[in-house]
């Protein structure tokens, strides 16, 4: 009886364990700066998947970029940060800024504790720096620290 072997079925498969995952939804037409400094080609049709904080980040922007309302299925998931943009940049606006943040994470992201949300206002160019320090718990009490800029047209990690 004829038989198929396949020598790659039998190399040994290395696996990693991560605690979170997610999917990188961020399709761009340029080249995309990955996790650990590769770069996905922009004809890629493959979808990325992140890990651990990388998920969490995801998680994060998501939440940062969602204005309540947008998700029918959660329609009070979403902060809603880019409508300080519309409002004169001042020191008053960080902080309800860094309130909002603050309450947001605590209430949407419940795999992290913060630390920290310190809003820093630009107000010659109408933007605000935001630094983020979380812990995560379960990954031995990980901290991280993000930082994102809100301007026109709205949030991004840095």
């Amino acid at each position: 009886m004829p038989s198929i072997t396949l020598e790659d079925l039998n190399k040994e498969q290395v696996t990693e364990t991560y605690l979170y995952r997610d999917l990188q939804l961020d399709i761009v037409n340029d080249n995309v700066l990955l996790d650990k400094g590769l770069y996905r080609e922009p004809t890629t049709t493959d979808i990325d998947i992140s890990y651990d904080e990388g998920a969490i980040k995801n998680s994060l922007t998501n939440l940062f970029s969602t204005m309540p309302g947008q998700k029918l299925l959660n329609p009070d998931y979403g902060l809603n940060i880019s409508q300080f943009l519309f409002i004169p940049a001042s020191e008053t606006m960080a902080r309800m800024i860094g309130n909002r943040i603050l309450e947001g994470v605590e209430h949407y992201e419940p795999r992290v504790t913060v630390d920290n949300v310190n809003v820093i206002v630009d107000e010659d160019t109408a933007e605000y720096t935001i630094d983020l320090t979380l812990k995560i718990p379960k990954l031995s009490n990980t901290s991280v620290k993000f930082t994102g800029i809100l301007k026109q047209p709205g949030f991004s990690f840095l």
